[in-house]
């Protein structure tokens, strides 16, 4: 995402992902806080630096799960083009974890506490279970995935691109080059500079840290009395508590042995999915480097 919207023909309205496509009551668990039917609220897109690029990008990892997602997408969106990215189920589990963790200033579990929660149900999603069901469906991306592309039609349609991170990891800009080509804009110079995104961290536990991100609550109280407005409260104190949520750089703990080899049991379907991809997709609609 961050990359593709610095193409002179792609325009992006949102500050990172928007959910768009599946607003309103969510169809399950978004993150172990959010159960299956809270509102999904999405951020206004901003247009005005929209210079009538001819591609308005969309990115959000629930998209893919939605059937609200796929129908809009399939039948409202007959010009749009889809971009599924694919990873190993195990490391998908264990980095959206970590991404709860950095993000969700009411997600507390350890990254093992979370595996003996998922182990005690058998590996098996339930999504009226939100502490467990994200860590154990969305991992399974082989269901979904194959919907998507029956959905929009396979090669003939030209809708679709499946991309494993594998190809992103091994030559991004040419992966980069592959998506542009498929929407007919020009390449990326072979300069281009790439930086990194969501690296690996964890939320700051710093005192400081946590007075910013949950302040006590008579200061809420005298804020919204000072100054009614919730625009102007989100003006003045938003860029003063952002450095609460600047996430601290860390590794995530080492799986065992034992795990990775219950893991790679649990999840064996998906991991035979992407060691065989073209025997499931269409070679035509990957793009591999």
């Amino acid at each position: 995402m961050h990359w593709l919207r610095t193409h002179e023909s792609i325009f992006h309205p949102w500050p990172n992902e928007s959910h768009f496509l599946m607003a309103g009551v969510a169809e399950f668990p978004t993150a172990p806080i959010h159960p299956k039917g809270h509102t999904i609220i999405t951020p206004e897109p901003d247009f005005h630096k929209f210079s009538g690029e001819p591609w308005v990008m969309d990115k959000s990892v629930f998209h893919l799960y939605s059937d609200r997602a796929l129908t809009t997408a399939r039948d409202q969106m007959p010009d749009a083009r889809i971009i599924i990215t694919l990873r190993d189920p195990i490391e998908l589990m264990l980095s959206m974890h970590q991404e709860h963790s950095k993000r969700l200033v009411d997600y507390n579990i350890s990254q093992s506490e979370m595996l003996a929660a998922a182990a005690a149900g058998d590996y098996q999603a339930n999504p009226e279970d939100p502490q467990t069901w994200s860590f154990l469906s969305f991992p399974r991306l082989k269901h979904p995935t194959l919907q998507w592309v029956e959905a929009l039609g396979g090669a003939e349609a030209n809708r679709i691109r499946i991309i494993p991170i594998s190809s992103i990891r091994n030559d991004s800009l040419a992966t980069l080059n592959s998506i542009l080509e498929w929407l007919d804009e020009s390449p990326f110079p072979i300069d281009q500079k790439l930086p990194h995104h969501n690296e690996g961290g964890d939320m700051n536990k710093a005192g400081w840290a946590r007075f910013l991100r949950q302040p006590p609550m008579f200061l809420v109280k005298l804020a919204k009395i000072l100054l009614p407005s919730h625009k102007l409260r989100k003006a003045i104190f938003d860029p003063l508590r952002r450095p609460g949520y600047k996430a601290k750089k860390t590794q995530r703990p080492e799986l065992s042995i034992e795990k990775r080899t219950d893991l790679e049991a649990a999840f064996s379907e998906e991991i035979e999915f992407l060691a065989n991809l073209e025997s499931h997709i269409d070679p035509s609609l990957i793009i591999s480097h």
